[in-house]
């Protein structure tokens, strides 16, 4: 069952988000992700970023990884993150 996620976070710099966000799409896509980033409007360093995901077994095994951790890591992201799983009824 697919499943939506809402991922949260502070960041220190848009542009290197935005930059790195783009170069993960194929490592995403690879695993059947896709997922589009949105900045908070009345603050240009909160970041949502919105994704479909084949199953939360999917999602689990990816936000898990210590690469994908890593990359947010390089990008500026700011921990913790927030995370909502929804799946659509």
């Amino acid at each position: 069952m697919t499943i939506t996620a809402i991922v949260s976070h502070d960041i220190k710099d848009w542009d290197t988000f935005k930059e790195g966000f783009s170069a993960h799409e194929s490592t995403r896509a690879a695993a059947g992700i896709t997922a589009k980033a949105y900045k908070k409007v009345d603050s240009s360093n909160t970041v949502y970023v919105i994704g479909e995901i084949p199953s939360k077994k999917v999602f689990d095994e990816f936000f898990s990884d210590p690469d994908f951790h890593k990359h947010m890591e390089n990008i500026g992201v700011i921990l913790p993150v927030d995370v909502t799983v929804l799946e659509k009824i």
